[in-house]
């Protein structure tokens, strides 16, 4: 077993997934965890794990490894996604004191929910060629930094969560994908216009707050169901049309930009709709 590990560590990472099926999901799951610092709060002992079937949330199904669950074990140390087993469906790693970069290009082909929150995890993210089964990617309060490409999410998609890192540049929100209901980008550096009409018609969420977006805002073909739209701390500009918003709605938030004029609004949203620090006047619609 141990020479098998060593082994496979000198292994060149660009390799992805060649020869997981060769080895046994005890040795994949040793790689995973082998740049962790305190790995014996899963595994019992550092220099000689305990059988997988022992590890603290580690989940076993018909022998094979289905569901990793180590939210806020105080672990400290790199992750190495590349060797998780392919039967992985769920890994939940949140709050953390994880570091190191995130290889989301070699991820089980059965994985379905991504956990990363609360760490310190660094660099960029690549977005394209996950999973296309996942439903859930969550990488919110870290360190990451650079573009957000959404085009090619999967289709499966249902939450993408990344508030609360360094992420910059602009964002595509005309090919998102047809499942998302949310979708949470505050507290990042994201800048450049949005276009909001042409959201998938199942988004419920979506978070944009605390960014340096610009331009005007269109809110006259939001998603029928939408239950919140948070867009305050930005740059946007411009009158607005408030009379065409969806009548689910509970809460929407455009303060602090710099957004002015009239809007009409309905009796119904009235109250929910925020706009303190803006040059927005608010007005009963007839």
């Amino acid at each position: 077993m141990r020479f098998e590990l060593l082994f496979f560590e000198t292994a060149d990472s660009s390799l992805g997934r060649v020869g997981h099926e060769s080895l046994s999901h005890q040795s994949l799951m040793e790689m995973v965890i082998e740049g962790i610092t305190d790995k014996e709060k899963i595994c019992g002992g550092a220099n000689e794990p305990k059988d997988i079937e022992e590890w603290e949330g580690v989940t076993i199904k018909d022998g094979e490894v289905a569901k990793i669950h180590w939210n806020e074990c105080d672990l400290q140390g790199s992750l190495h996604l590349e060797w998780l087993p392919s039967t992985v469906r769920k890994l939940v790693v949140t709050w953390n004191q994880l570091t190191g970069t995130l290889d989301l290009a070699s991820l089980p082909t059965s994985m379905e929910i991504l956990k990363l929150g609360g760490n310190a995890f660094t660099g960029s993210i690549c977005l394209k060629g996950l999973p296309e089964r996942m439903k859930c990617l969550d990488v919110f309060n870290n360190k990451l930094s650079g573009a957000l490409k959404l085009e090619n999410l999967p289709d499966t998609l249902t939450d993408f969560v990344a508030h609360k890192n360094h992420f910059s540049g602009s964002v595509d929100l005309t090919q998102l994908p047809s499942a998302l209901t949310s979708l949470n980008l505050a507290t990042n550096q994201l800048s450049g216009s949005v276009v909001l009409t042409q959201l998938p018609a199942n988004v419920n969420y979506l978070y944009l707050s605390f960014n340096q977006f610009s331009g005007s805002l269109d809110l006259t073909k939001l998603p029928p169901n939408m239950l919140q739209l948070h867009a305050y701390n930005n740059s946007f500009s411009g009158t607005v049309d408030l009379s065409q918003l969806p009548q689910g709605l509970t809460y929407v938030d455009l303060s602090v930009n710099e957004l002015s004029g009239e809007v009409f609004i309905s009796d119904a949203l009235f109250d929910i709709v925020q706009a303190m620090h803006t040059k927005l006047i608010k007005q009963h619609m007839e």
